[in-house]
């Protein structure tokens, strides 16, 4: 028997004068998202909703999938991607009756926890939004940013020395409602006691390295809320660029579940 327990927040940082970043904690059916809509383009605070809410909407049918089907994993990975598309056409859709917001855009990463036969954590993201995971003392980010600097990092043009100071490293070359049709990536892990999960938007990851976050997280692996809390709270304090959300997820496996009260 496993526990989770999830807590986001979001916050418009010190430069940008709205948020365009949304988020979603749906503990009930195991799921939790990020979205960072597109500053340099009209609607991003539209279209980062739009998905959000979307993703809300269909959150129900990951349950009921899992239940009429032998294999949850598959059943699961189609039903992630096929929100994430449903998303994607609402996107397309509102623009179309909305001309002023052509071309808006979002990005996304979203996690759902499957608890049988063995617990499995599916991730998908679009985007340079981000899931991470901190394991005992280290940090691993699960999910491959879809820019074009990582691009030319993962075909030798630039080393990662390179690419964090390079000025277009955060061109997108994957975004929700941008093209006609969507492509995502899916990332499985099966998680241990212990666990802490973050999705966070590049609010986050422009201010702080992967090691300042492993740091700031540590002391508070235990309580999502703080944890939250204090990341944030350490993007601002390096200047706060962009709008900064983060969700963390912690995991526990519960032994004797008759023993809990």
């Amino acid at each position: 028997m496993w526990e989770w327990t999830a807590y986001g927040q979001t916050d418009r940082g010190l430069v940008r004068p709205t948020n365009q970043d949304t988020f979603l904690v749906d503990n009930r059916h195991r799921l939790w998202a990020v979205a960072d809509g597109m500053g340099g383009h009209p609607g991003g605070d539209v279209a980062s909703r739009l998905v959000i809410n979307t993703l809300g909407d269909f959150a129900p049918a990951l349950a009921k999938n899992a239940s009429e089907s032998g294999t949850e994993e598959t059943s699961s990975t189609v039903c992630l991607t096929t929100m994430v598309e449903h998303a994607h056409a609402a996107i397309l859709a509102h623009a179309e009756h909305h001309p002023p917001l052509q071309g808006m855009g979002t990005t996304l990463v979203a996690a759902h926890l499957l608890l049988l036969p063995t617990p499995q954590l599916l991730v998908i993201n679009v985007g340079d939004s981000r899931a991470y995971l901190i394991r005992d003392t280290t940090i691993t980010q699960v999910t491959r940013d879809h820019t074009l600097i990582e691009e030319h990092v993962r075909d030798g043009r630039l080393t990662s020395e390179q690419a964090a100071r390079h000025p277009d490293r955060h061109v997108l070359t994957r975004a929700m409602g941008l093209g006609p049709r969507i492509e995502s990536d899916i990332f499985p892990y099966d998680p241990v006691k212990g666990d802490l999960m973050l999705l966070c938007s590049d609010g986050l990851t422009k201010m702080l390295t992967d090691e300042h976050i492993l740091q700031t997280a540590m002391p508070y692996r235990r309580n999502p809320p703080l944890c939250a809390q204090a990341l944030i709270a350490a993007a601002l304090k390096e200047g706060g660029i962009d709008n900064v959300t983060v969700v963390v997820c912690t995991m526990t496996e519960i032994s004797e579940p008759e023993n809990r009260h």
